[in-house]
């Protein structure tokens, strides 16, 4: 029958021998009816040989199967294969014209393992590897490449490894709580959920991409539109004064953790992600990343930063967090790979752990840069910041 497969189809499209199939056959993973096996048996001998080779026996695999407590029905997914192309990576190196070796660390930079010259590159992989040489062609260098390869293999990583831990965690557990042991929990979440989800993650990952694409497409574009009006002689382009960076933290975070628990320490850190994001939003700002009980802040006018701050300190109390403490600062600042740099970030960071509960503390270089509007600054005095040569003279902000 087309969709069964004899013993020996069976071992070579699973890349194993007859014998290893009629072993598994023996300890009941496969599944052998009038002389001949499902075709699904080709994705369980697969993940069976990778088990192995995390160190699983094939016999307590079969005991935990014929125990009912194992299902190999959600693992047959994990031993696909995805198409192959006819070309090996060497191949493919000569005909684009790029060294070998470049490619190979793409591959490590992206955070995929590293492939070897004679295997064969996937079928999915083709439309990035081939698009390479329009960068090069471009006058990128490869370092440059592989800092932006790296970024986006590390945003997607963070992604992927979430969205198992959260399936797990928060998908499968309304399952459990009926009482469906570990595995049944699993598959009946992967039948329920999963399925009907289809690929939302990968759309959704997409959608996302370009929508805050969109954005900074677009002040890109007006950036250069203020170039060629300055160069036209039409309209000076406006002088752009120094940004701001922006540390903010929870006062007794740590206690929370030890005396409510990981969960609720986790509540409060989302809270805290939602919160901040509209501040920032409503002060021109953008959120850098999270910091757990924290966030690193980027504005672009150090008189936005300071208004922020003094509303999220004020805000934090009603949404049920613990008080903040904040540090601003402003000057010049490096910018790589999603993240700022500097001693301008360096010194707002300081600032921050120097603050007390409800403090916003503002560098003397963020006060040369701003009319207070909204806002007063008190000088505090010269202070001592941990891994700072001299003292900073610091402000507290006011409304």
């Amino acid at each position: 029958m087309a969709d069964r497969l004899t013993e020996e189809e069976l071992a070579e499209r699973a890349g194993t021998t007859v014998e290893g199939i009629r072993r598994l056959t023996e300890l009941g993973i496969l599944r052998l009816e009038d002389g001949s096996f499902p075709r699904g048996d080709v994705m369980r001998a697969r993940v069976v040989a990778e088990l192995e080779r995390k160190g699983m026996d094939a016999a307590s695999l079969g005991a935990a199967v014929a125990s009912g407590h194992l299902s190999l029905g959600y693992l047959e997914s994990a031993g696909r294969r995805f198409p192959r192309s006819d070309r090996t990576l060497a191949q493919l190196s000569e005909e684009i014209d790029i060294p070998l070796e470049t490619l190979q660390d793409m591959y490590v930079a992206f955070g995929l393992p590293r492939p070897h010259a004679d295997e064969p590159v996937r079928e999915e992989d083709l439309p990035v590897l081939t698009a390479l040489p329009v960068l090069f062609g471009a006058g990128v260098p490869k370092g440059d490449a592989l800092r932006a390869v790296r970024l986006w293999g590390e945003s997607a990583r963070r992604v992927a490894q979430f969205q198992s831990h959260y399936f797990h965690h928060t998908i499968e557990e309304p399952f459990r709580r009926r009482g469906l042991r570990d595995n049944e929990a699993f598959e009946a979440a992967i039948r329920e959920v999963g399925v009907r989800l289809g690929h939302s993650g990968e759309q959704m990952l997409g959608w996302l991409f370009r929508r805050h694409a969109e954005r900074f497409l677009t002040e890109h574009q007006f950036d250069h539109v203020e170039a060629a009006l300055d160069e036209a002689g039409i309209r000076p382009r406006p002088s752009r004064g120094a940004e701001a960076s922006v540390f903010a933290d929870l006062t007794g975070y740590t206690t929370l953790t030890e005396e409510a628990g990981d969960e609720v320490a986790a509540g409060v850190a989302l809270a805290l992600a939602q919160l901040v994001t509209e501040i920032a939003a409503g002060h021109r700002g953008e959120v850098v990343k999270m910091l757990g009980d924290g966030v690193h802040f980027h504005f672009r006018d150090p008189a936005d930063a300071i208004r922020a701050s003094l509303e999220l300190v004020e805000a934090v109390r009603p949404r049920g967090l613990p008080p903040a403490h904040i540090g601003v600062n402003a000057g010049p600042m490096i910018y790589d790979e999603g993240d700022y740099f500097g001693r301008t970030v360096n010194i707002a960071a300081r600032i921050a752990a120097r603050a007390g509960a409800d403090q916003v503390f503002v560098g003397e270089d963020a006060t040369r840069e701003v009319t207070p509007d909204g806002f007063q600054l008190v000088e505090v005095g010269p202070v001592q910041l941990k891994g700072i040569a001299e003292p900073v003279t610091v402000y507290e902000a006011h409304r």
